[in-house]
């Protein structure tokens, strides 16, 4: 991993998308997903990651994260920019999934369009 010192996360100063990543957090919590994690860092660019799996750990396929129908989504300052600023528009994609997940494309909007957008998805990969 590259570890830039000066990024805006280092010490004491919090990720630029934590607000971001509260409001992802608190969305998605409520959904009955097997394992779900949501993070967020300012490494690299600011980046708030959601990853999980529709079922529980202990059914996956040899306790390997991508045997299940799993999902990584990252929210991104939209249009490259490599830090996010309260206000400005995110963008959400997929990363990588897993087998039988339905399609999303790339979606650029508010954080709360965009959060919903992914909530919605999850709920569609549940019930699929």
């Amino acid at each position: 991993m590259v570890q830039d010192i000066d990024r805006p996360d280092v010490g004491t100063t919090p990720p630029k998308m934590g607000e971001v990543w509260e409001q992802a957090k608190a969305a998605l919590d409520s959904l009955p997903l097997g394992w779900l994690r949501v993070t967020t860092n300012d490494n690299i660019m600011s980046t708030v990651e959601i990853r999980g799996t529709v079922e529980p750990k202990s059914d996956w396929q040899n306790g390997i994260f991508h045997n299940a129908h799993y999902f990584i989504i990252h929210l991104q300052p939209a249009k490259g920019a490599r830090y996010y600023t309260p206000g400005e528009k995110i963008t959400g994609q997929i990363v990588s999934t897993g087998p039988n997940m339905p399609k999303w494309r790339k979606y650029t909007a508010t954080p709360e369009k965009v959060i919903a957008k992914v909530k919605a998805w999850l709920e569609s990969a549940i019930e699929g």
